[in-house]
């Protein structure tokens, strides 16, 4: 699939994108649902193509909303709540849109877009948003200490390849710490980002705060869990996987004053969360549970494991809705047979 895809995504999407048949290859009955990360800020210049791969232009964020309002029918949350609870039908075609994380470029860069568009959004947030400062993602600090520890090792392929795994080695490693212990070991790395940064900076990197949380779900949008502080949570030990999970929602629902009903797993693929956390999420009380594989209608009769279209920042616009329809998967699965 490797070599087939740049094909795919340059010659035959494109191709078969013009005729509508890849909208037609939804069924028209279900529900697709599409995630992002965030927006690219306006001044922001990228600084790592690995961590910003998973965030969109303003641009391609719009486009992207444009042609799902005009070939499907973009339902809102409070739609899909309705509907995964065996209540009601939704419209032919319907695709619901998410985003993870709660980066502050979600307010400040998403939101308009998805105002002047007229949708609605699930933003997936941290229990860290409910603090009156503005933290950020662990994971992200520990990649850039590492990066600065191996003076600039993004500079070759083969060493960025390097760094990636022994990252990926250290998450993994550090997710089965509490939030404290694992910040208390990042800063022992030394330097993180320049702290210096301009303002389209601080919006790439810096997560909700309490406020601009309030702010965003006063806005229309709908607010769900992504755990306490994003660990992998496949290497967290029971106890602390139940935690990371179970305190997220008392602790939004206080700030927001509204039930949270959605739940989306960090990382979302099956090498970071299973049956275990599965259970977790519905004994904590979520309506329902979002992984980050997969494309086309989810199966409602597994709540708990929704499937959803993860959108990157190297999608073309075919792409991208060969992805939603679930083509893709489909391609990749008799391929890889």
């Amino acid at each position: 699939m490797r070599f087939v895809s740049p094909l795919l995504k340059h010659v035959v999407y494109p191709t078969i994108g013009r005729t509508g048949w890849i909208q037609r290859s939804l069924p028209a009955s279900g529900c697709a649902v599409v995630n992002y990360h965030g927006v690219l800020p306006d001044g922001y210049s990228t600084c790592d193509a690995f961590l910003d791969g998973n965030l969109v232009s303003r641009e391609t964020l719009r486009r992207q909303i444009r042609l799902l309002k005009n070939r499907y029918n973009v339902v809102s949350p409070d739609e899909f709540h309705n509907w995964i609870a065996g209540h009601g039908e939704l419209p032919t075609r319907a695709v619901l849109i998410t985003c993870d994380d709660g980066l502050l470029n979600t307010l400040t860069d998403m939101l308009p877009i998805l105002a002047s568009e007229d949708v609605r959004c699930i933003f997936f947030v941290l229990g860290l948003s409910c603090r009156p400062e503005n933290a950020s993602l662990w994971y992200e600090d520990l990649y850039f200490c590492l990066a600065n520890e191996r003076n600039g090792i993004g500079d070759s392929k083969r060493v960025s390849t390097d760094l990636r795994a022994r990252w990926w080695q250290a998450v993994q490693e550090m997710s089965g710490l509490d939030f404290a212990e694992r910040e208390d070991r990042i800063r022992k790395f030394g330097t993180r980002r320049e702290q210096n940064e301009n303002c389209a900076s601080v919006r790439r990197w810096s997560l909700l705060n309490a406020d601009q949380l309030k702010l965003l779900h006063s806005s229309g949008m709908e607010i769900g869990s992504h755990t306490l502080s994003h660990p992998v949570l496949s290497a967290c030990s029971e106890d602390l996987a139940r935690r990371e999970i179970e305190e997220s929602k008392p602790d939004l629902e206080n700030l927001l004053n509204k039930p949270v009903w959605a739940f989306a797993y960090p990382f979302g693929n099956p090498g970071t969360m299973g049956d275990r956390e599965v259970r977790l999420a519905r004994e904590a009380g979520f309506a329902c549970a979002f992984v980050n594989t997969g494309g086309g209608n989810v199966d409602r009769s597994q709540p708990f494991r929704l499937s959803r279209t993860h959108v990157t920042a190297d999608m073309n616009l075919a792409e991208f809705e060969a992805h939603v329809s679930g083509l893709h998967n489909r391609l990749q699965r008799a391929v890889l047979g």
